[in-house]
């Protein structure tokens, strides 16, 4: 008797840019059973990969301070080429009030301090997850009016 293969879900993408690979791999195992988390070291990656994905991305976890391109740097481009619709979480040690007000004038949708904790991380990005969505299919319906 053969067996039925389950479907594959397609689960939306997680955009992790830190340049230490520790605290890549403890965000990606907080989300890796709903997400398929897609990994940059740097901004020059994550700008790379935003072009190329463009609306494909759920979340951007966004540190600020990298080495090549920092976080401000990949918020800049996202404001330029309109990808507001895509919610970043700010991840840093570095939360200063500086860094704060600078990152609100790229209406980052949340920051995260490290070190992390799991159950506040989780609720916070998912939080902001399902904000950005029913905002993005409210602008849907309206547009389809």
């Amino acid at each position: 008797m053969k067996r039925r293969e389950k479907p594959q879900i397609q689960r939306p993408k997680m955009l992790i840019v830190d340049d230490k690979a520790v605290n890549r791999f403890v965000l990606k195992s907080i989300f890796e059973e709903d997400y398929e988390i897609v990994e940059c070291q740097d901004g020059r990656g994550a700008i790379e990969l935003l072009a190329e994905e463009r609306d494909g991305v759920a979340a951007v976890l966004l540190d600020i301070v990298m080495p090549v391109c920092d976080g401000f740097a990949v918020l800049k481009y996202m404001k330029e080429t309109a990808l507001r619709t895509v919610p970043v979480i700010l991840i840093s040690s570095n939360v200063n009030d500086k860094n704060i007000r600078k990152a609100c004038d790229y209406d980052v949708a949340d920051y995260i301090q490290k070190p992390f904790q799991e159950n506040v991380v989780r609720q916070r990005v998912q939080r902001m997850i399902d904000l950005y969505q029913i905002r993005k299919e409210n602008v849907e319906y309206e547009q389809a009016e």
